[in-house]
């Protein structure tokens, strides 16, 4: 008998957006994670505990991560208006609610 388990993660994933403002990027020396304020950005979550800021997953791949932070720091210089792509049921990141896409 093969028994298959699959944790909550396993089909985690971006199933919703929303759009405004880049307000914040912050970046640190001892860590690769992205956190940023977005206009718009939810302030609830039935998973994820910490808010105010969202995180690009510090896992997220040295080349995607240096891509969607160029585009954040563009739409933040612009004033430009954006869609985040995020997980409304889980994906968390250190209590933050991960981003997918940015667009």
């Amino acid at each position: 008998m093969l028994a298959i388990i699959f944790s909550s993660d396993a089909f985690a994933g971006y199933n919703a957006n929303f759009d405004g403002k880049v307000k914040r990027v912050i970046t640190y020396t001892y860590s690769t994670q992205i956190l940023i304020e977005v206009e718009n950005q939810p302030t609830s979550h039935p998973e994820c505990t910490v808010f105010g800021l969202m995180v690009i997953d510090p896992d997220t791949p040295d080349n995607i991560r240096q891509l969607v932070l160029t585009r954040l720091m563009t739409a933040y210089a612009t004033g430009e208006v954006v869609t985040i792509g995020y997980d409304n049921k889980g994906s968390c990141v250190n209590g933050r609610m991960k981003v997918f896409r940015v667009g």
